[in-house]
């Protein structure tokens, strides 16, 4: 069926800002490939005052996706992440990508219940982890119980000393270790993986019942890519190869995929790879390493905003903020004005979405409260509870129903 355009809410989008921008959408492979090639020795992530740059990260991730070749696994198969943010996160997801392999990300605040829920499911028999705190010793209760048939175990000390990392475990009988697993040669050819291949079993909760998995493809994530390009590249100044993202959001939800991981590596930042938020590191990658971008929730910038101080600090290195998750309080968001100079972005997005869907012009602080504006590409109406395909006008209860190249 023919769009009518113009759409209602194109009027309303800041100036350069198009609905039908070419999303040209492609596989995460590719978009690394292309990363690498453009961006070389620039650093792609810092983890610890360590740096790894695009070269390096890449040799990385092809590195572990040869061992998983080697082991036998195929493309297709379902592999699970159990992972904070650490540089295991990023290797392991693109390096099952790069085989055409299907990731399934646990969280590390999931009860033993949810990951047993999650893994049979799936059925991913891969897991990768890591000795940070517990992960490793509940990643061999999980191995125990017959739930996976390998475990791979990422040594986090290999990045420096930390009071987050506990001993690595005995190998053998099924448990690897994460450098053994990436010591493979290359193959002499990867498995062919294109746009329209599953990449993301993304478990998100509903309302009622267990985690559901939500499917997304190499072209849901690569299309959110260029559409958060499209809509943002009109409202900033800042250019490629210079932005410096904070990425406090863990990597095994679906925002900080996109917001932080997929779209820093597409645009050349150098990401700031850390654990889990702390307000005065946050603070200090703002003012001391200059980042110019930061995505949180609304808890991350009350702990900002509550800071003894924190009016004297310079925030000039910043070029965007965001908020996402939940609503944040008016005064909050007028706080993080006055200290920052910028209007904090925020917007409406599902894990199934990928998790693009509505956003907030930097120019319209009057749709504060709302969802703002659908993005470039995206068709959203609201329909009836009763009946999902009658269309409600203005002013109706309904729920959401969204179309776009972002969507399986």
């Amino acid at each position: 069926m023919p769009i009518e355009r113009p759409l209602p809410w194109e009027k309303s989008y800041p100036p350069g800002v198009v609905w039908d921008a070419p999303i040209v959408v492609g596989t995460l492979p590719a978009l690394l490939a292309r990363a690498v090639a453009t961006y070389g020795g620039k650093p792609a992530f810092e983890y610890r005052e360590r740096k790894i740059s695009f070269i390096e990260y890449g040799q990385r991730v092809k590195a572990f996706a040869a061992g998983l070749l080697k082991l036998g696994i195929a493309k297709g198969e379902r592999v699970a992440l159990y992972l904070p943010n650490c540089p295991a996160q990023p290797v392991s997801l693109f390096g099952v990508a790069q085989i055409g392999g299907i990731v399934v990300n646990l969280s590390p605040l999931d009860a033993e219940r949810e990951l047993a829920h999650k893994l049979k499911d799936s059925g991913a028999r891969t897991l990768i982890a890591t000795n940070i705190g517990p992960m490793a010793g509940v990643a061999l209760k999980i191995k125990a119980a017959g739930l996976v048939d390998r475990l791979i175990i990422a040594d986090d000390a290999v990045w420096g000393p930390s009071p987050a990392t506990a001993p690595m475990p005995a190998l053998g009988n099924g448990v690897l270790s994460f450098d053994e697993v990436a010591s493979a040669a290359p193959p002499a050819t990867w498995p062919e993986v294109v746009p329209d291949d599953i990449v993301l079993l993304q478990y998100t909760g509903g309302t009622t019942g267990l985690p559901k998995g939500a499917i997304l493809s190499h072209a849901n994530l690569t299309a959110a890519v260029e559409i958060g390009k499209a809509w943002s590249a009109p409202q900033t100044t800042m250019k490629l190869g210079e932005g410096r993202v904070i990425c406090v959001l863990p990597l095994f939800h679906m925002y900080a995929i996109t917001a932080c991981l997929t779209r820093g590596l597409d645009q050349g930042s150098e990401i700031l790879l850390r654990l889990r938020f702390d307000v005065e590191q946050t603070l200090r990658d703002i003012t001391v390493k200059r980042a110019t971008t930061f995505s949180g929730v609304p808890t991350m910038w009350i702990a900002i905003a509550n800071t003894p101080g924190v009016e004297k600090l310079d925030f000039s290195s910043l070029k965007g903020i965001h908020s996402g998750g939940a609503a944040v309080p008016i005064e909050i968001e007028n706080r993080i004005k006055s200290i920052t100079g910028l209007q904090l972005g925020g917007g409406w997005g599902m894990t199934e979405t990928a998790p693009a869907g509505a956003n907030i012009p930097s120019n319209r602080p009057d749709l504060r409260g709302s969802i703002g504006l659908p993005l470039p590409g995206i068709l959203m109406d609201v329909v009836a509870l009763d009946n999902p395909r009658r269309v409600l006008p203005p002013g109706e209860i309904g729920e959401i129903r969204i179309k776009g190249p972002n969507v399986t």
